[in-house]
């Protein structure tokens, strides 16, 4: 790895860290690497090998190839988006990029239906919900 790439992966490590509110201990921890090493990956004092890089991209859920994004407001724009994101919506996007292309697709078309019949529950509860209403009032 390039010095400018290292250098530039430490920013973002530092940035995450920061929007996340985390101190260098739990970043390290998060990442599942002690704390000194973490520290000389976030001064571009040691090169951060493919698995750590992983598990910070898996933990934060975000693609690992955000960490090497020369934008700043790129990279900002990716972490706002990933910060949204609870630990089950994490762990799904972390399967689903584990998943082989048509895998993915028979998930996204489950999805599908499961959206569909969330809708057709949802009408059906408020239908039931309205009949409530009028038989207290009397009208059936």
């Amino acid at each position: 790895m390039n010095l400018e790439t290292q250098l530039r992966i430490a920013d973002n490590l530092k940035a995450l860290r920061i929007t996340r509110d985390l101190n260098q201990a739990e970043m390290a921890d998060a990442a599942g690497v002690g704390r000194s090493l973490y520290i000389r990956y976030e001064l571009a004092k040691s090169v951060p090998d493919a698995e750590f890089l992983f598990n910070v991209a898996n933990r934060f859920g975000f693609d690992m190839g955000i960490l090497f994004e020369a934008d700043r407001q790129v990279f900002l724009s990716h972490l706002a988006a990933s910060q949204f994101c609870d630990d089950e919506l994490q762990e799904l996007m972390s399967m689903f990029r584990k998943l082989s292309p048509v895998s993915r697709g028979m998930l996204l078309e489950r999805a599908i239906h499961l959206l569909d019949w969330d809708r057709i529950r949802q009408g059906n509860m408020k239908v039931l919900s309205d009949r409530k209403g009028t038989w207290k009032e009397g009208i059936y």
